[in-house]
């Protein structure tokens, strides 16, 4: 994959444009990648507004009817419901693992077996995260075009 960046003082805001041959899997992923770099979520933590860019979130979980979104160190809530946020996240790199779960799949270190057919995701900060056997075919799919 070549990369060619110009510094241009005419642009307000920068623009990529993506040449292909083929649409392969690697150009998706970098598609989704860029369409992601915008997407925000709106959170609160302890009384203060935040708003969290869809790369820097880890995984996002829903506890009680209350949604929680979780980055590298901290732990936001936000008023969207879970399947709002899976229908918006959906196509930028984040995977339903259990009814209450969505994980990032760029923050995935690794995935290992565990007992009843399910996997635990391991995530780079070291998180551990159950996938449910219900969406482990999601996941598998998601890693198979991860690694091509």
């Amino acid at each position: 994959m070549q990369l060619t960046m110009k510094n241009r003082q005419d642009i307000e805001n920068p623009a990529v444009t993506i040449e292909y041959r083929e649409l392969t899997e690697n150009v998706k992923r970098v598609c989704d990648f860029v369409r992601g770099i915008d997407k925000t979520i709106l959170c609160k933590k302890e009384g203060q507004s935040y708003s969290i860019s869809a790369g820097d979130i880890y995984y996002i979980e829903s506890v009680d009817k209350k949604t929680f979104i979780y980055d590298k160190s901290d732990v936001y809530q936000t008023n969207l419901r879970l399947i709002e946020l899976d229908e918006m996240l959906s196509n930028v790199g984040f995977v339903r693992v259990s009814k209450s779960t969505i994980l990032n799949v760029e923050t995935l270190s690794s995935v290992k077996n565990l007992a009843n057919s399910k996997l635990e995701a391991v995530l780079t900060n070291g998180e551990r995260i159950c996938v449910s056997r219900k969406y482990l075919k999601d996941i598998r799919e998601v890693l198979i075009r991860r690694n091509r």
